[in-house]
C-alpha cells in the first residue's frame, strides 16, 4: 500500500536533477534509526537514489553511507513509530484514521496558493505607459507602481496585491517562494521556469 506524498517544498535551492514523487510507502526508515516514520515527500535523484523526508524534519535515504532504507505498508504493533510523523501524516489527510481511532487536524505551510502575489512589493512588473501602473510578472494583473524603501534603500516596486487568476503554477521544490526574472523570462531561484497554468 502507498500513500500520497505532498509536494518536496524546501526553503534552500533544490536539485535540478530530482524529479518530485507522488506517491511513496506508509512508512521509511534507515537500519539505524529508532523508530519507523512517515514520508512528507520524495525524491528520485539521477543517481536512482531515491530520498524522503519525513513528518518530523529528517530526511531518510539520501546518504550513500546510510545503513540501507527500510520501506513497509504496515509494521507490527509492538514497534516504535514517530508520534510527530504519525500524528502530522493522519492530520493532513494522507490518511483517514489517526491512532487508536482519534480525529487529528494538520495544516502545513507552504502548500497553498500565497495569501499576496510572491512579486508584490519587487520589480518583477513590466511598466505600462504613463509610468504609474505595471503588469506584475508572476500573476499578469495590473497595479499601481510605488517607491519604496525609503531615502537610504529606495527603489520602485508593484504595490502589494493578492495573486491574479493567472498566478504561475508552482515549482514543485520551492511552490511561489522564489520567482526571479532572468533573459528567459520568469524561473524559480532553483532554475525551474514559472508559466501561467
Amino acid at each position: 500500500m502507498t500513500v500520497p506524498l505532498f509536494p518536496p517544498t524546501t526553503s534552500g535551492i533544490g536539485h535540478m536533477d530530482a524529479e518530485p514523487l507522488d506517491r511513496g510507502p506508509r512508512f521509511v526508515r534507515t537500519g539505524g534509526m529508532s523508530r519507523w516514520h512517515r514520508p512528507r515527500s520524495g525524491v528520485l535523484m539521477a543517481d536512482a537514489r531515491t530520498i524522503y523526508a519525513v513528518w518530523c524534519g529528517q530526511q531518510v535515504g539520501g546518504s550513500r553511507r546510510a545503513a540501507g532504507l527500510l520501506t513497509a505498508s504496515t509494521i507490527p504493533d509492538t514497534l516504535p513509530v514517530c508520534a510527530t510523523c504519525d500524528g502530522r501524516a493522519v492530520g493532513t489527510g494522507q490518511e483517514q484514521d489517526g491512532p487508536a481511532g482519534r480525529t487529528l487536524v494538520f495544516g502545513p505551510r507552504h502548500l497553498a496558493p500565497p495569501r499576496f502575489c510572491p512579486a508584490s512589493r519587487s520589480s518583477l512588473y513590466e511598466a505600462l505607459p504613463g509610468g504609474t501602473a505595471a503588469r506584475c510578472l508572476a500573476c499578469s494583473d495590473v497595479h499601481p507602481i510605488r517607491a519604496m524603501g525609503g531615502p537610504y534603500a529606495s527603489r520602485v516596486g508593484i504595490v502589494q496585491h493578492p495573486p491574479g487568476a493567472r498566478l504561475f503554477a508552482p515549482c514543485p521544490f520551492h511552490r511561489w517562494r522564489h520567482p526571479t526574472l532572468t533573459d528567459a523570462g520568469l524561473r524559480c531561484a532553483c532554475g525551474r521556469p514559472l508559466t501561467a497554468p
